[in-house]
């Protein structure tokens, strides 16, 4: 395999793995974001989660399923770039740009649906302090949204050697 071919290889499993690195910190801020009534215990169950709104529940499964996604292509993309083969033109290559195209949407429709909702919320009136949990989704969708730009450029790179 050419150097040049090596380089693309070694770009793609960079971005996999910032992909997944994005998807987890974003799951791990979904999760972890929580109102507490004013004066409450935290021992106390939470008065606002994911868990309350469909969107944000969507925002956390898309991102789940991009993490199990990239976690099952991620070491085939690592002995890619070890033997130094050229992925080539035929079914398989087809298939992963397909499998990256489908990961890719359902991705950004989860950061999409999460970025609506939260902007909704924020224009009718609430009788929550909800500004801190509403900045932390927008951030959870944010780190989404930036790994659907490494999957779009991956995307390029596997599409490159079949132009």
């Amino acid at each position: 395999a050419s150097s040049s071919e090596r380089g693309l290889a070694a770009a793609s499993l960079f971005l996999r793995v910032l992909t997944l690195l994005l998807l987890i910190a974003s799951l791990v801020i979904i999760v972890s974001n929580k109102v507490y009534a004013p004066f409450s215990d935290v021992v106390d169950p939470p008065n606002l989660t994911f868990r309350d709104f469909s969107a944000y529940r969507y925002v956390l499964s898309a991102a789940v399923i991009g993490c199990a996604y990239t976690l099952l292509v991620l070491p085939f993309a690592a002995i890619h770039v070890a033997q130094g083969k050229k992925f080539g033109r035929g079914r398989g290559i087809a298939l992963l740009i397909f499998t990256d195209v489908v990961s890719a949407v359902l991705i950004a429709t989860g950061a999409a649906a999460g970025l609506g909702l939260t902007v909704e919320v924020q224009r009718s009136p609430h009788d929550f302090d909800s500004k801190n949990f509403l900045n932390l989704v927008d951030v959870s969708c944010g780190l989404m949204l930036g790994a659907i730009i490494c999957t779009v450029i991956m995307i390029m790179i596997s599409v490159h050697p079949l132009t």
